[in-house]
Order: C-alpha cells, then sequence, then structure tokens
C-alpha cells in the first residue's frame, strides 16, 4: 500500500460513512490530488506532486458565536485531505486544527507553519500578516462572519445554559434571565464583534468571506460555500477531484445533514461545551430583550449588520 493509499484508510477509520472510502491508487497519484508539473517525470513516469501547503500559508479566522467550530472543523478536513501534520494557532485559542500531528504550537513561535487558526484577530492582524508573509509567497484565508445581533442572542443563550464555564464571556450568565443576561451579553460581545467587522473592512483581496447564515440555512448552501472556498483557496492548483473529494469530507460538518463531524464531539468535558445550537423558542424570548441593550451600543450593532449586509432587526 502507498504511503497515500495508507493515508487515506487511516483517514477512513475515522468516521463511520467516510468520503476516502474506495480510493484507488490511480486517484493516489499526483493528478488525483494535486495537478503536478510535466517537468521532472521520473524514470517510472510518474510526476512529482506539489501541495499547495508548500506554497503559502493558510489562516482560518473566526470569533466566538461567529460559527467558530463549524469553520475551524470544515477546514479540518480539507487540511487532513492535503495529510497536514503541522498547524498552529495565535493566543493559544482554538481546539483541533488537523487530525494528525502538532497543532497547539504558538503561531509567533514557530513562523514556518503554514497552518494557522486565530479566534481573535483584530484590525492590526491582517496588514502585520501581508507584511509577515511578503518574501515567502504570501497568503490566503478564509473568515467566517455572522449577523451582529445573532452573536450576541447566541452568545447568551449559549452560556445562559453553562457552556464553557472557564470562558471570562460567561461569569455569572447561568443565573442571569433574558431581561438582565442579553444586555450584558451585549456589553461582552461588544468588543468581539468589533474586531470582526474591522478585520472584514482589510479582508479583500487575501481572504474568502464566509457568512454563517449561508453554511447553516441549508446543504446547497453549505455545499456551494466549501466549493467557493477551496476555489478561492487553491484555484487550479488541486484537481477537480480532490476538490470533489474535500467538499464530501467537509459535508459531515453539515448542520442539515445529520451529526457525525468533528463540531458534534466536543474536546473536553471539562469546558462543559454543550451543544452550540439554541432552540427556536429560547432565541426568541431572547430576541424580545435587545431593546434593553444600551441605545449607543444598540445603534452601533445596528451599523455594524448593515455594513455587513445583513436586513435589519426589527427591535421593540
Amino acid at each position: 500500500m502507498t504511503k497515500c493509499l495508507l493515508r487515506v484508510a487511516l483517514l477512513a477509520a475515522s468516521v463511520a460513512a467516510s468520503p476516502w472510502e474506495g480510493l484507488t491508487e490511480a486517484q493516489c497519484d499526483g493528478q488525483g490530488l494535486f495537478q503536478t508539473s510535466a517537468r521532472g517525470r521520473s524514470k517510472s513516469g510518474r510526476s512529482p506532486t506539489s501541495s499547495p501547503l508548500d506554497k503559502r500559508v493558510y489562516v482560518t479566522l473566526a470569533w466566538h458565536k461567529a460559527g467558530t467550530q463549524l469553520m475551524r472543523n470544515t477546514m479540518r478536513w480539507i487540511w487532513d485531505l492535503l495529510d497536514a501534520r503541522e498547524a498552529c494557532r495565535y493566543d493559544g485559542y482554538g481546539v483541533d486544527l488537523i487530525s494528525h500531528g502538532f497543532w497547539e504550537q504558538d503561531c509567533p513561535e514557530h513562523p514556518d507553519v503554514k497552518i494557522r487558526f486565530n479566534n481573535h484577530a483584530n484590525q492590526t492582524f491582517l496588514p502585520a500578516l501581508r507584511a509577515d508573509t511578503a518574501s515567502s509567497g504570501g497568503f490566503k484565508g478564509v473568515m467566517t462572519l455572522r449577523d451582529p445581533l445573532e452573536m450576541v442572542i447566541s452568545s447568551y443563550c449559549y452560556h445562559h445554559r453553562g457552556a464553557e464555564p472557564k470562558n471570562p464571556i460567561s461569569v455569572g450568565m447561568v443565573e442571569l434571565g433574558p431581561k438582565e443576561g442579553v444586555p450584558e451579553m451585549a456589553k461582552r460581545m461588544a468588543p468581539i464583534i468589533r474586531d470582526m467587522f474591522e478585520v472584514f473592512q482589510v479582508a479583500k483581496p487575501e481572504v474568502y468571506v464566509s457568512h454563517f447564515e449561508r453554511m447553516t440555512g441549508s446543504s446547497s448552501g453549505f455545499n456551494q460555500t466549501v466549493k467557493e472556498i477551496l476555489d478561492f483557496l487553491f484555484g487550479d492548483e488541486v484537481s477537480d477531484h480532490f476538490k470533489r473529494r474535500a467538499l464530501d469530507a467537509a459535508a459531515h460538518e453539515d448542520l442539515n445533514r445529520g451529526e457525525d463531524g468533528f463540531s458534534f464531539s466536543f474536546h473536553s468535558e471539562a469546558d462543559n461545551q454543550v451543544n452550540h445550537t439554541s432552540d427556536d423558542q429560547e432565541l426568541n424570548e431572547a430576541r424580545s430583550y435587545l431593546s434593553l441593550v444600551d441605545q449607543e451600543l444598540l445603534e452601533e450593532l445596528l451599523h455594524f449588520q448593515k455594513a455587513l449586509g445583513y436586513p435589519p432587526t426589527a427591535v421593540k
């Protein structure tokens, strides 16, 4: 068995219905996963493969309750299929970025690592990354956006249920009903939402902007987003076969297809990470208290909402 077939066999064993099942020797060859060059063909007639991971830095950007789990884990399937064995995080935040190898490293201490994750990026991050990578192939990235007011509501419901008690944003939230909890959570989430908005403003041209609502609204929306991510990050550097495999793999994170992806098995029971989704009744009750948010802050959040292209929330 070749190294490639061994790799996909190991990956296939990690999920019940694997997208790598039945991969052939020919599909593992260079044209199966990566586009190859006609130069340097060996005596055996096989072309050397060139992974896009050798060419540039790739960064995934997310913010609390903007779809962090969904985006990070969608990308994890893609990195696994590329046989990524090394990744890093900024500020020590974020769980498994890849399934094999080293991922708990701090990015500033490991500048040669190509796959990176930042869960707290602010407006200075991308300009600094542009400068740092300018002489080594540059970078490409993916970021997730969500309606700012829905981030507040989701965060309140999530932490009110007792999720992530070690997260400073959750302190005292279990005891607060929505009348007190929603306005307080808006204050706590405001810096996070500002950072997300400010990064969005400087994201182009290297960063693909994904919308949480599109990825979770339907399977077709999820599929189209992943296809666009693959085209944006890799273009013709990977084969169509690879893109099909990557889409099939990433589909395990589609909320509309069942719970068998990485996002549905949490990293640590000690973190008390209860289900990330909230029911409609819980969310609607919390939304009814948005009018109690500090007026100046509410206007700022509504401004962000409009600037990001979301329809205005009717706050009564």
